[in-house]
């Protein structure tokens, strides 16, 4: 996780404070040293706040979903040891140290901590609260990382929060969404993972026009006599993005795309299941600004008919889906989600 805010209010602190003021403890908040200093910190959200003096540092941090307050892993003090010693070549004390700021920058940077030499030097000399030159990693080091990790546990509560909370949403309001909430969304989905680099995915806004071809053509072979379960497509939702991957040449794809046994060719496998991710990272990004999608395939979307009236070649683009969004009728929150039959514990294996 990469807590580069949280060491700028270290640093900005450090800098803002008299020289010798700024000695750590996990029980004095960083709003006091900036308060002593009489400059506040950019951010309040961003200082730690005070800890019980039997309390672990960084250990309790609140969870966006319950309000309670889970233990940071054993495993992110055993990690942090591993890189503090890869650059401690000696002991104190019966503590590793490092005893220059060279070596706390290769440090941070190990411990995914996005800092500068210059942060770096400034951070050593805040942490090296007796000033001997060297920074113990259990007395002066491990503390502020804890707490740093604590705080960034926090956005990983809320990150995980919003990916068990998003549910596909089936009614949408009226009102349009803003074009920048989309490129938003398609920026997050152009960053899912692409182990070939094709970057294979593509993104149409629809717009009304062409949401009265599609839905017409939808009333032609699917409603005509309107019955149970039609949709009308022209008022379902106010966004559509019609999603393609494209077609490889190389790869024999534009002979219907499959092999002889009916599944997509290797490479085409790969395409899909990187255009799928990238789908799920649209739909969260969506949903992290409260907007609603609802990812829908057919038969309808594989004909000629489809890729008419949607502008597509289909010699060099297959589509995956449409991805109806808009503000939820009623709200997000209130969106039903589907229960899972399963829980962790029935899914996750573990081998010897």
């Amino acid at each position: 996780m990469t807590i580069s805010a949280r060491l700028l209010s270290f640093v900005l602190a450090a800098l803002a404070a008299p020289q010798g003021s700024l000695a750590f403890s996990p029980q004095r908040p960083m709003h006091v040293f900036a308060e002593a200093s009489g400059r506040p910190l950019p951010n309040e959200s961003l200082a730690p706040k005070a800890l019980p003096a039997d309390d672990d540092p960084g250990a309790r941090v609140l969870s966006a979903e319950t309000g309670e307050a889970p233990s940071l892993p054993a495993s992110t003090r055993a990690h942090a040891l591993e890189v503090f010693g890869r650059f401690a070549s000696r002991e104190h004390g019966g503590q590793k140290f490092v005893a220059d700021d060279g070596a706390l920058y290769h440090i941070l940077r190990g411990l995914d901590i996005e800092a500068s030499e210059e942060d770096a030097a400034i951070v050593f000399r805040y942490l090296d609260s007796d000033g001997d030159g060297r920074l113990e990693f259990e007395d002066e080091f491990l503390p502020w990382y804890l707490e740093a990790v604590g705080a960034a546990t926090g956005v990983s509560a809320g990150f995980r929060s919003l990916l068990v909370g998003r549910r596909t949403v089936e009614a949408f309001d009226e009102t349009p969404v803003d074009d920048a909430v989309l490129e938003r969304a398609v920026q997050c989905a152009i960053a899912a993972p692409n182990r070939s680099g094709s970057e294979p995915w593509r993104f149409r806004k629809v717009g009304r026009e062409t949401v009265r071809k599609l839905a017409a053509l939808h009333k032609a072979r699917d409603g005509s006599s309107e019955s149970t379960g039609y949709t009308d497509w022209e008022s379902v939702a106010p966004g559509w993005c019609v999603v393609t991957r494209t077609v490889s040449a190389a790869c024999g794809e534009k002979d219907g795309h499959e092999t002889e046994s009916g599944g997509l060719r290797s490479e085409a496998q790969q395409d899909f299941k990187s255009v799928c991710c990238s789908i799920q990272n649209f739909m969260l990004s969506m949903w992290s600004e409260g907007i609603g999608t609802k990812w829908t395939t057919g038969p309808l979307q594989t004909t000629t008919e489809f890729a008419t009236i949607c502008g597509i070649d289909t010699e060099l683009e297959a589509v995956v889906g449409i991805i109806w969004y808009g503000y939820a009728t009623g709200g997000t929150r209130y969106a039903d989600p589907k229960r899972r039959k399963l829980g962790v514990g029935d899914v996750l294996g573990y081998l010897p």
